[in-house]
């Protein structure tokens, strides 16, 4: 029985991924929050990025299926590229948190 839960004791673990971020990555998190905000979008994302955050892989998926649709607004290849990072756990509220700041700064602005 020790055997099995050994065996099993990492068998849902996320592996290979490093908690940190990358310049790039930030830089598209960056320019999907700034696409969303020009087009006056950014609450409806909050809302649902932040209530997609418990399903994670199944957000992810959602954005590759809408990718046809966001098509029309950014490459296809960094709307695949947004997919994979939303995948990771702490990626969410980062985007979150950079769609606050600048709704915060278009509100000064305005």
């Amino acid at each position: 029985m020790s055997r099995l839960r050994s065996a099993l004791a990492h068998a849902f673990a996320l592996s290979g991924q490093d908690s940190r971020l990358e310049a790039d990555d930030l830089a598209l998190l960056d320019r999907f929050a700034r696409l969303l905000g020009d087009r006056g979008l950014t609450t409806p994302a909050i809302f649902l990025v932040e209530s997609l955050v418990p399903l994670g892989f199944l957000a992810s998926q959602l954005i590759h299926a809408l990718t046809p649709i966001m098509g029309m607004v950014a490459p296809p290849a960094d709307i695949e590229r947004l997919a994979r990072i939303l995948e990771r756990r702490d990626v969410p509220a980062v985007f979150v948190d950079r769609l606050q700041r600048l709704e915060e700064g278009q509100r000064r602005e305005s």
